[in-house]
């Protein structure tokens, strides 16, 4: 069993990676299925089994960024210090997009062509701000958050900051050590608000 979903996951990630490269060779808008799967060797079913539609590569990485911060989510409850905590989990995702970088940035711009790739990265984006309500909500239980302050608010504010910072990111040349470190930048402005509001340390 193990190592049948093993192998689904080496299938799955040549898939990607062929579909990358002729991504990269070709543009997104002029590669098709058929070229993939005949990139990889494997039947048309086949890639439908991993992937829905051709766009569903490019959203691959957002889903996973999700997966990862659900997984982490154990650990992060473990940070006591409120700060602390939310700047781990950005690091974590910024970390994330560094290895995938070329992947990345094809994603967020072909994203911003796309009305379809768009309306579904902006579910993920509602599902990232649910789970920062819930550390908020979590902190604001135990005191460390002003209660004046509607979490969703918060959540909202700091996902957008984190895109922003993705999409600057991508537009440009910058590396991303430079991204992360203009949007820890941001945050600290943030949370001294907060901390002013709130009177929290």
């Amino acid at each position: 069993m193990v190592l049948r979903q093993q192998r689904k996951q080496e299938l799955k990630e040549r898939i990607f990676e062929q579909a990358l490269q002729l991504f990269r060779e070709k543009g997104f808008a002029n590669v098709t299925i058929d070229e993939i799967t005949q990139s990889c060797g494997i039947a048309k079913g086949t890639f439908y089994n991993y992937f829905p539609r051709k766009e569903a590569i490019l959203l691959d990485l957002g889903q996973t960024q999700m997966e990862v911060t659900q997984t982490n989510l154990e650990r992060y409850h473990l940070i006591n210090d409120v700060k602390e905590k939310f700047l781990t989990l950005f690091r974590d995702l910024f970390q994330k997009y560094a290895v995938n970088a070329e992947l990345a940035k094809l994603t967020i711009l072909e994203m911003l062509r796309s009305p379809l790739l768009l309306q579904e990265e902006f579910n993920v984006i509602n599902k990232f701000e649910e789970l920062l309500c819930t550390l908020l909500d979590e902190a604001e239980k135990l005191k460390k958050l002003p209660s004046q302050l509607a979490s969703a608010d918060i959540a909202a504010v700091l996902s957008g900051m984190y895109f922003h910072a993705l999409l600057d990111w991508a537009a440009s040349h910058k590396d991303m050590s430079h991204m992360q470190a203009g949007f820890e930048r941001r945050f600290e402005v943030i949370w001294e608000g907060l901390k002013i509001r709130g009177e929290f340390a």
